[in-house]
């Protein structure tokens, strides 16, 4: 559990732990693999989020989930480039609600660089990074004594 006066300040960066979907790379699971490569090849990214046109979550894709999906299909380059992505997507990534609690975000965080933030109709709004939280714990290593003593129990 999570200290009290801790989860406070940490709260306070609720705000800057959330990217929202518009500022994200996302594809749609009806991309092709050549898109979604040379998306994540020509941008650096390791996994990112697949969505339906409705806009619901899929799963993360990443170059290794496509690379074993051509593997496990036997399939050319040529055939897979032309594949619809969903079909190599991943559900391996825990996702969590926009009202999750602090204590749920840094235990998941703790496998995964990101966390999916869905609604209750599995709507992709964004997600809460690794770094994002450790911006905020950082703040609050460095800030902390600013609003609160810090008093030994002996």
């Amino acid at each position: 559990m999570i200290a009290k006066e801790f989860e406070v300040f940490l709260t306070g960066y609720t705000d800057h732990f959330l990217v929202p979907a518009k500022d994200l790379a996302i594809v749609v699971g009806t991309h092709n693999m050549d898109h979604v490569l040379l998306l994540m090849m020509s941008n650096g990214y390791s996994r990112i989020p697949v969505i339906d046109k409705e806009k619901r979550y899929l799963g993360t894709v990443s170059i290794s989930d496509i690379m074993n999906y051509q593997s496990e299909n036997e399939l050319t380059d040529d055939a897979l480039g032309k594949t619809d992505v969903a079909l190599a997507v991943s559900d391996i990534i825990e996702t969590i609600s926009p009202n999750a609690s602090l204590t749920e975000i840094m235990h998941k965080l703790v496998d995964n660089s990101f966390l999916p933030v869905l609604d209750e109709e599995a709507q992709f709004l964004g997600i809460v990074t690794r770094r994002s939280i450790l911006k905020a714990v950082n703040a609050l290593l460095h800030e902390f004594t600013e609003d609160y003593d810090i008093v030994s129990k002996s």
